[in-house]
């Protein structure tokens, strides 16, 4: 009986390296494309998002929780935040970061407000 093995050959080619940018520059370039295209648009989403729906169910959790002082004070100062930040026409390289640190703000109030006594 004879055998054979078969051995490939292996082929070793060249492979180039990719280099894939962070996740801070690939936001701030989507950021800048969004300056562009839709800046009215994100400037309206954010308005209504912080005025409409984040900042009342802020207040209201605040107010059923105790009404502290400096709670509903910081509460007013995230809305501030976002509504002098659009109204100051800035790119949205700095209205969407401020959009969500008011929103986190406001998550802050929240938490703090149930702990409170």
């Amino acid at each position: 009986m004879s055998y054979t093995i078969l051995q490939q050959q292996h082929v070793y080619g060249q492979y180039e390296t990719v280099t894939r940018p962070s996740l801070l520059k690939r936001s701030i370039a989507w950021l800048k494309n969004e300056e562009r295209i839709n800046h009215v648009a994100w400037v309206g989403i954010s308005i209504t998002v912080m005025s409409a729906v984040l900042f009342p169910l802020t207040m209201a959790i605040v107010l059923l929780n105790g009404a502290y002082f400096g709670l509903i004070i910081a509460a007013m100062a995230s809305l501030a935040l976002v509504v002098v930040t659009n109204l100051a026409a800035l790119p949205t390289t700095y209205t969407i970061p401020f959009l969500f640190l008011g929103g986190l703000i406001d998550l802050a109030i929240i938490v703090t407000s149930f702990f409170l006594i």
